[in-house]
């Protein structure tokens, strides 16, 4: 079987103070969180910046894949898609149908909980 592109899912993560709460709202949507609860779990990213690592770990890790595709001559499109901030998924699934992407595998970008 051939593929169009490859897709790398995570979980997403803040990556400044301000994205903080609306993340953690993404997060726990339609689960009836407290905003008290919000507030405090708030706090264990605000210790580091507002950002989690996800992110950063994830471009590293595309990066890498691009780099071995490259030195091997593998010619295929990496696009990245989060659950729960940006890059959503939704939004890359729409690119990737607009760029005509048909058949791809997706790996997970996930290396543990981050801050919250």
């Amino acid at each position: 079987m051939s593929f169009d592109a490859l897709l790398l899912l995570s979980f997403g993560g803040p990556e400044g103070p301000d994205d903080v709460m609306p993340f953690l709202r993404n997060v726990t949507r339609g689960r009836g969180v407290p905003g008290s609860r919000l507030a405090a779990v708030a706090e264990h990213y605000l210790q580091f910046g507002g950002v989690s690592p996800i992110n950063a770990q994830n471009r590293a890790l595309l990066a890498a894949v691009e780099k071995d595709f490259a030195e091997h001559g593998i010619a295929l499109p990496l696009y990245w898609g989060n659950r729960n901030w940006h890059p959503f998924l939704a939004d890359t699934v729409r690119r990737m149908r607009d760029d005509g992407v048909q058949q791809l595998p997706a790996v997970s970008g996930e290396h543990g909980r981050s801050a919250g």
